[in-house]
């Protein structure tokens, strides 16, 4: 992660009163998630890490921003909740073990080249849910940079190999008028 955008992330994450509400897919998707331990890739402040602990799940929230982590760790004390907060670059590396999640969430965070780890991270039976924003939002709003932007049907390519649960494109309205280009998939390791 070069220096300006880790400088934007943790301007971003300074002061946090608050984790956020979950993304709409989580919250939809949380009952076909398994019960065990669950790793939520770039957790933020931890909107979704929280959803999913409170529904029972051990989460293990890996994001690159320290104040994020930091402000994690405090919330997850506070509340009680099984999070363990992890400092890392995941652009720099893919620092988990195979087979070690019953599930994976990697939401608005994209990195063509994590893939292959986040598919062997999952145990045989666990599910990923890949939520992010598709090629269209760029006409929309932010972001804007192709890099972070899926082509159409280019999620369903990245997860061959597995089985593909659920699968939608489009737009995904949210609260206060807003709304987003998004792909979302759910699929499961079968081997």
């Amino acid at each position: 992660m070069n220096r300006q955008r880790r400088t934007v992330w943790e301007d971003r994450n300074r002061g946090a009163s608050q984790p956020g509400e979950p993304e709409p897919s989580v919250v939809e998707m949380l009952p076909l998630l398994g019960r065990g331990l669950a790793l939520d890739i770039a957790a933020g402040t931890g909107r979704n890490s929280v959803a999913l602990a409170r529904a029972g799940i051990r989460v293990v929230a890996a994001d690159f921003s320290i104040n994020a982590v930091r402000f994690l760790a405090g919330e997850a004390r506070r509340q009680g909740l099984p999070i363990v907060p992890v400092l890392a670059d995941l652009e720099e590396s893919f620092p988990f073990r195979a087979e070690s999640f019953d599930a994976i969430v990697n939401v608005s965070f994209l990195s063509r080249a994590i893939v292959p780890g986040l598919k062997e991270a999952l145990r045989v039976g666990g599910v990923l849910l890949f939520d992010t924003y598709l090629i269209d939002q760029a006409e929309a709003g932010h972001p804007r940079d192709p890099a972070f932007l899926l082509k159409h049907y280019e999620l369903r390519e990245m997860l061959v190999g597995m089985e593909l649960l659920r699968y939608r494109e489009g737009m995904v309205p949210y609260p206060g008028d807003k709304s987003a280009w998004r792909a979302v998939a759910l699929a499961r390791r079968t081997s």
